[in-house]
C-alpha cells in the first residue's frame, strides 16, 4: 500500500514538472527571478568591442550561466562575456574561479583562462565587452527615429 501511494506521488510530481515548464499559450517559461532573466540577457547581449581586456584587479563579480561561458562585471558596471574553446565541465557549478594569463600580465583578455577550484582549466576562444542595455534601448530609439516617413 506505501509503495503504491509513493508510486503515485512520483507520477504526479513528474507530471507536475512536466506542465511547469510551459505557460498557458504554449510558450516556455519565463525565468523565475531577476537574477535568471540578467543571465538570459547577458547571453544575448550584442558585442560592444570585440577582444576587449580589463585588468585582473577591476573584476568586481562572475557568473557562469552555462558551462562554456563566463560573464564578468568590471568595477563600473561594465560587462564581459567570454566563451571558452569548448564545454568547461563543472563552470556553471562553480563557486571559485582564478583568471590566469600567460607570461605574467595583469588583464584578462581572449588569451586567458579560467582555472577552476578541482584544477580544470579552460581557455578563452573570446572575451568581448558587452553594450549596456541604455546603450542598446538608446541605438534602438536613434534607429527608429531615422527610418523615413
Amino acid at each position: 500500500m506505501r509503495n503504491q501511494l509513493l508510486g503515485m506521488a512520483l507520477i504526479a510530481a513528474l507530471a507536475l514538472t512536466g506542465c511547469a515548464s510551459k505557460d498557458t499559450k504554449g510558450e516556455p517559461a519565463k525565468p523565475a527571478s531577476k537574477a535568471a532573466a540578467a543571465r538570459e540577457a547577458d547571453l544575448k547581449a550584442p558585442v560592444a568591442e570585440s577582444s576587449a581586456q580589463i585588468p585582473r584587479f577591476r573584476i568586481r563579480d562572475w557568473s557562469a550561466p552555462n558551462d562554456r561561458t563566463v560573464i564578468v562585471v568590471a568595477d563600473d558596471g561594465t560587462r564581459y562575456r567570454a566563451e571558452t574553446m569548448g564545454p568547461c565541465l563543472g563552470l556553471n557549478f562553480a563557486t571559485q574561479l582564478a583568471f590566469v594569463n600567460r607570461g605574467g600580465f595583469e588583464q584578462v583578455d581572449r588569451f586567458s583562462s579560467v582555472l577552476l577550484g578541482d584544477g580544470t582549466r579552460c581557455a578563452f576562444q573570446s572575451f568581448d565587452k558587452l553594450k549596456a542595455p541604455a546603450a542598446e534601448a538608446l541605438d534602438k530609439y536613434e534607429k527608429a527615429d531615422e527610418k523615413p516617413k
